[in-house]
């Protein structure tokens, strides 16, 4: 039986991920910060509940990829497919952001799921299979003011992404980066973005409910990981932002995409 695991399980793009892997009959490690969503996932899902397991862990810690692996070696639960979705954002002036929220972002976003690409790519690649799928972001494409910090992350996953597919795909391993625009999740909340009360073209996509779903980001990358594929780009605003980070230079990005 496949063995999947999903950071950031618990809500969301992450939550759909669990329920496509639990459909298709494979044996789910659904990972989240919050034991209270970890509980309700039981409730949520109608099938292959025997198949799903739990792990409260907080994955913003220094060397959390490495407790992680741990675990995994400790239970003899090394997955077959792993789903990096864990992530977060801070929005606001870059200078005036915690400099402690901005830090834990950067830890999630970047740190863990950069050692943990690794260090389950490494044991992916001995075994001569595996599959890999980190969540991107188009905002990793377009650098946004008011999100200077978080751009930078998920250019950094993005491209870290394409880069890892090309090294491990000789041995068998595919790996995935996931794109998606503004998804209706906590993201939002999280992130500070739905209480702005300026001119915010993210926070109007919100707020007038144009962002994209979750099930349908979450299928998008399932389908393009069962498909090999390199990369799956998916969600309201995801072609705007890849045909302008083509056609405008990055120092008249922020201005045209602006949270002023």
């Amino acid at each position: 039986m496949q063995k999947v695991l999903v950071t950031g399980a618990g809500s969301g793009i992450g939550k759909e991920f669990t329920k496509l892997y639990l459909q298709d009959g494979s044996e789910v490690l659904a990972v989240s910060l919050l034991q209270a969503e970890l509980d309700a996932l039981p409730e949520d899902f109608r099938f292959g509940v025997s198949r799903l397991h739990t792990l409260q862990m907080d994955l913003a810690k220094p060397d959390a990829a490495e407790a992680l692996l741990q675990w995994c070696q400790d239970n003899d639960w090394l997955p077959d497919v792993l789903i990096n979705n864990a992530g977060f954002a801070c929005f606001g002036e870059a200078v005036e952001l915690s400099t402690e929220r901005v830090a834990n972002m950067l830890e999630l976003n970047v740190i863990t799921l950069t050692m943990a690409s690794m260090l389950f790519g490494r044991a992916m690649k001995r075994r001569g299979h595996g599959k890999i799928l980190n969540v991107g972001s188009t905002a990793g494409m377009v650098p946004s003011t008011r999100m200077a910090a978080y751009c930078g992350s998920k250019s950094y996953v993005n491209t870290f992404t394409y880069a890892l597919a090309a090294e491990l795909k000789p041995f068998g391993v595919t790996v995935t980066c996931l794109t998606p625009g503004a998804t209706q999740t906590k993201f939002a909340q999280a992130g500070g973005i739905d209480t702005f009360t300026g001119k915010s073209l993210l926070h109007n996509m919100f707020e007038k409910n144009k962002a994209g779903s979750p099930v349908e980001v979450a299928r998008s990358g399932y389908d393009a990981l069962a498909a090999g594929k390199t990369q799956a780009r998916v969600g309201k605003g995801s072609t705007f932002a890849a045909v302008a980070a083509r056609v405008v230079s990055q120092k008249r990005l922020p201005t045209l995409v602006k949270n002023p």
